[in-house]
């Protein structure tokens, strides 16, 4: 089988995207269609790619455009452009109800009033809605629709009724038309679905930064050795085999194994664990970790799309193309809604023409215009903007980021979180937990930290500024040197330090001191004085104030909780026990996390997952519900869902609360937005006059859209108290 990768522009929702699957599926020789709505492209698997034409003929076909291979972009314009196009809508639909309803209603003369809001109008449906009548002339060429065909119906059928009376006046006064214009109700409706659809925009766009994150981790270019000179190339230039040539602070360009040097090394991006891995000849080296102190030269070993980052890429960019169970609630009811509609329409102006009273054409083309107008889908295409946007303004007021009203959804029914320990549960860095010196003197703690402050280690940044919160103020050592992998020696005042790991010692003929050994759990650093073992620090990663209420608050709730770490067993298991985490898994690597994950999903559990860096994203991308702290990487902050911004790991617990109680809010909306048209369509088609009851003028139809509008957005607004 091979695959078909294409760009797809001009879906307005999701059933946009099922009909293009539905059709591309029809066609011989495609064997499976998965249109992404969310990032607008599609992936086709077909048995030969010489059918590509044909799927891209097909999809053109519809109504839509293919604007070449499926590639990472950016959708800024376009978000520009849908709040440009709103912001004019709206100006000019504000200016038309000034002259329709108040304060400038009939002045000068009605007709000039009339003619006045048909220039205010016209290019708010001709230019501004131009796509909403692009959608109605598709479903007059092929009987399919979407919510922006009823849009499109909607406004044109009143615009084109208050045209025709603006212009021809007298006629329709002779013909019994209804005096009324519906020029303002065009510009709100065309106005307020634009506001949704730039917010909507806004969400999408995110989908695509986590990818363009990742390729900005690489290289872009490698040093390479050949015959024993330095020749920098491209990275696509790479071969397997290659000798390349990294400097301290530089990134290795592809993945490979150390054939000379020794250096610490920042694999943060896998691991998650800030502390440096020291390496040396033999050792494995990968693509975007960084080269610590010393000149390392490795043979390339995977290149392009083999190198460890390139798999993580890859499964990130199929996660989020992979189709979520997610539903739609205004595009499912809009997809039904829209021909019953119609139809309805149609049957009340035929019911109207061959059987209603005079005048005929009045009273048909009335109830005809009634029955879209107050069927026009305003109130339900607000029914979830207006709350995911009250939505997202709390939830940033409480120092949370969200994308919108699908992510919001996401978090309803999680039974199952799956927390990274570095950086989210404890603070991702290295800090003094605890420090035995004999006789607890703090000459010796100002000497270590004097000597370490000359280290770009992150355990000697810890412990100078442990010393120097303790007011200690720092010298400067008479001489200081560097074991690679091992330590410092050095001398201050006279007198001869060794300060590191127990290699160290041990290769100084220093014997460790039993009595100095910590309970702690976390990195030993040994300091030995003229070749005795006088003190020892633990350095570890310092478990957040807020981790063990959250988690005790989500159990309560009968989620039960994971850790899942790249760190090791003795330091998962003891963080584990601490805050009660239901289970765990040590010595993850990144595509494991996402492993185990998975498997959670395949026994029906509804998956959270927490995390913070580079080694998360995988699994950020493939959960129902993906959270990020804001302190960690762009990578897992783009790759998630949610963004909690200043990483308060209780602000997790804040977002399932709200997604809750939002989503309730949302299906309030549909029910109220749906209970005026299935109340109100029967009476604006006239079933009143049976009983001897009035018809419904479309002047209320208008009034009883607006209400339905109204009454979305003030329960919307309940949503600000749920946090």
């Amino acid at each position: 089988m091979e695959t078909i990768s294409l760009k797809i522009e001009g879906m307005s929702c999701a059933s946009c995207a099922g009909t293009i699957e539905k059709e591309v599926a029809s066609l011989e020789g495609v064997k499976s269609s998965s249109v992404n709505f969310a990032v607008e492209t599609g992936r086709f698997e077909v048995h030969n790619l010489s059918i590509r034409d044909k799927v891209i003929e097909k999809i053109k076909s519809l109504g839509y455009s293919v604007t070449g291979d499926e590639k990472v972009s950016n959708d800024a314009e376009k978000i520009d452009e849908n709040f440009y196009k709103f912001v004019i809508s709206i100006v000019l639909a504000v200016m038309i109800f000034a002259l329709a309803m108040w304060p400038l209603k009939g002045w000068p003369s009605k007709s000039i009033n009339w003619y006045l809001q048909l220039v205010l109008c016209a290019p708010i449906w001709g230019w501004v809605g131009i796509k909403f009548q692009k959608s109605l002339l598709h479903f007059l060429r092929s009987g399919k629709s979407n919510m922006n065909t009823l849009i499109g119906l909607g406004t044109t059928a009143a615009f084109l009724y208050s045209l025709f009376i603006t212009i021809f006046s007298d006629f329709s006064i002779q013909a019994g038309l209804t005096q009324k214009v519906y020029f303002e109700a065009v510009g709100f409706i065309i106005s307020f679905v634009y506001l949704g659809q730039y917010f909507e925009e806004k969400a999408k766009r995110k989908t695509t930064e986590a990818l363009n994150s990742l390729f900005q981790l690489s290289s872009k270019n490698a040093t390479i050795i050949v015959n024993g000179d330095l020749k920098e190339v491209k990275i696509e230039n790479v071969k397997v085999g290659d000798l390349i040539r990294v400097k301290p602070g530089e990134k290795f360009p592809v993945d490979g194994k150390i054939i000379k040097g020794e250096s610490a090394i920042d694999e943060s991006m896998i691991s998650g664990e800030p502390i440096p891995v020291s390496k040396q000849s033999g050792d494995q080296v990968f693509t975007g970790t960084i080269n610590g102190d010393s000149i390392i030269e490795y043979r390339a070993t995977k290149v392009g799309n083999d190198t460890f980052l390139s798999q993580i890429i890859n499964f990130v960019e199929q996660a989020q193309n992979s189709k979520p169970e997610i539903q739609k609630y205004a595009d499912k009811i809009s997809s039904v809604f829209t021909p019953i509609v119609i139809v309805i329409s149609i049957i009340t102006f035929l019911v109207w023409f061959f059987a209603g009273p005079s005048p005929i054409w009045g009273n048909s083309v009335s109830n005809f215009i009634a029955v879209l107008v107050i069927a026009c889908p305003c109130a339900l295409g607000l029914a979830t903007p207006t709350a995911v946007v009250v939505a997202t303004g709390r939830a940033s007021l409480k120092g949370l980021l969200i994308g919108g009203g699908d992510i919001i959804e996401k978090a309803v029914g999680i039974d199952t979180i799956i927390f990274d320990k570095t950086g989210t549960i404890t603070e991702g860095k290295p800090s003094v937990i605890e420090v035995n010196i004999k006789d607890h003197d703090d000459s010796i703690l100002k000497d270590v930290a004097s000597i370490e402050q000359f280290s770009e280690h992150p355990l000697s940044k810890a412990i100078v500024k442990y010393a120097k919160e303790k007011g200690l103020a720092l010298n400067e050592p008479d001489s200081f040197e560097i074991v690679k992998g091992k330590g410092l020696k050095a001398e201050i005042d006279g007198k001869d330090y060794l300060i590191g790991n127990e290699k160290l010692l041990n290769e100084n003929g220093v014997v460790l001191d039993e009595s100095l050994t910590l309970k702690q759990v976390g990195s030993f650093v040994f300091i030995s004085l003229s070749g005795k073992h006088i003190g020892s620090i633990i350095i570890g990663d310092k478990i957040k104030v807020s981790s063990k209420e959250t988690i005790n608050h989500l159990k309560k709730r009968g989620i039960k909780t994971w850790m899942i770490t790249g760190d090791n067993e003795i330091i998962a298991e003891s963080v584990s026990k601490e805050l009660g985490i239901d289970h765990f898994i040590a010595n993850a690597l990144p595509l494991e996390k996402s492993t185990q994950l998975e498997k959670l999903q395949a026994d029906g559990k509804i998956v959270a997952m927490v995390g913070d860096g580079v080694n998360d994203a995988p699994a950020l991308a493939k959960a129902n519900l993906s959270m990020a702290m804001g302190t960690g990487t762009d990578v897992a902050i783009n790759a998630s869902d949610v963004t909690i911004v200043k990483g308060d790991l209780s602000k997790a617990l804040e977002f399932i609360e709200l997604s809750e109680g939002t989503m309730k809010i949302i299906k309030q909306n549909l029910f109220l937005s749906m209970i005026y048209n299935t109340l109100l369509i029967p009476i604006a088609a006239g079933v009143l006059v049976i009983f001897g009851g009035p018809m419904m003028p479309p002047v209320l139809a208008s009034i009883a859209m607006a209400l339905s509008s109204i009454s979305v957005v003030s329960n919307s607004l309940r949503i600000k108290n749920l946090i």
